[in-house]
């Protein structure tokens, strides 16, 4: 098979590969059907597509406003070791939750199947993907709590509500909820609240959860598990740390770090969050930016699905 540009072919050569791919990619016949036509073997024809990708007598060009992130979406995954990676477009900060959601959804509907035991986080984010999300038709889903839910309701974005409303979108077989507080005062409530026989229960699901989509929280008294308790300055957070998910706690280079905090928090414990196979990242913005770098080295997401500015700002940091 030649090689180089179109001009090196001789005037017959070019003249039959220019039909061949005309037929395929104009005409849309098939690779037999060309052979046929032009009475020449079905591995030639193969052959020949190929070459014309090669010598540039074919070009492919994607009509998309996606597909102007493709290459950003394969960079990240390559840079961050991500299976994948999802970027809305036309973002702005009054939509940031219904379209990074809605991407969110879209990946979601593509990856479940039948029988899926899926667990949820919290946030705004992922009570927009549900809200927005695409029809589920896959069977037998379980949807599961995977931290204690807000000691005061906010907007439906506690992981019961998610839980909830995603069972309202999609066939759920069962709900499972924890039915505890996500951040108790008194840390001595913590190990009889989790050695009850219905928590023990609930947490057997989320153990054997195979899917988690999962909020990036900043952490800051404005953004890390709001509205708790008037007094949260009580409750000192973790030293070095700059976000977290399922309020388990990391530094910049994805390490966890654990402080006084954390005996006071009703969640999946570390080693069973990394070990659900598919931990689906849901977050934006750039005032992120350090949670969800934090998220994407350390490994608590394997997939991430954010915004196009938050996209490139992780391209320019590293």
């Amino acid at each position: 098979m030649p090689s180089g540009s179109k001009d090196s072919l001789s005037e017959a050569a070019r003249s039959l590969y220019t039909r061949v791919a005309f037929y395929y990619h104009r005409r849309g016949l098939t690779q037999g059907e060309i052979a046929q036509n032009l009475q020449i073997s079905r591995q030639r024809v193969n052959r020949i597509l190929s070459a014309c990708l090669d010598l540039g007598i074919v070009q492919i060009r994607i009509n998309s406003e996606d597909s102007n992130f493709l290459e950003l979406e394969a960079w990240l995954e390559q840079q961050y070791n991500l299976n994948a990676v999802r970027i809305a477009a036309g973002v702005t900060p009054e939509n940031i939750y219904t379209e990074v959601g809605l991407h969110a959804g879209r990946y979601l509907a593509e990856v479940v199947r039948d029988g899926d035991i899926i667990g949820f986080s919290r946030g705004r984010t992922l009570s927009g993907m549900v809200s927005h999300m695409p029809a589920i038709n896959h069977r037998d889903l379980v949807a599961v709590q995977l931290m204690g839910g807000w000691n005061k309701r906010q907007d439906n974005v506690s992981g019961d509500d998610i839980v909830r409303d995603f069972s309202e979108k999609a066939p759920v077989a069962r709900t499972v909820m924890l039915y505890a507080p996500v951040l108790l005062r008194d840390k001595n409530l913590h190990d009889p609240i989790v050695n009850e026989p219905y928590f023990t229960e609930a947490y057997k699901v989320i153990k054997s959860c195979n899917i988690a989509v999962l909020g990036i929280g900043r952490v800051g008294k404005d953004a890390l598990l709001p509205a708790v308790y008037e007094s949260d300055n009580d409750f000192r957070l973790p030293d070095g740390a700059v976000g977290e998910v399922c309020a388990q706690f990391y530094d910049i280079h994805g390490q966890p770090v654990v402080g006084e905090i954390n005996e006071h928090i009703i969640t999946i414990q570390y080693e069973d969050l990394m070990n659900i196979p598919l931990r689906i990242g849901v977050a934006g913005q750039v005032s992120k930016l350090p949670a969800i770098l934090g998220a994407v080295r350390g490994g608590y997401v394997n997939v991430l699905v954010t915004d196009a500015e938050t996209a490139l700002a992780m391209k320019q940091t590293d």
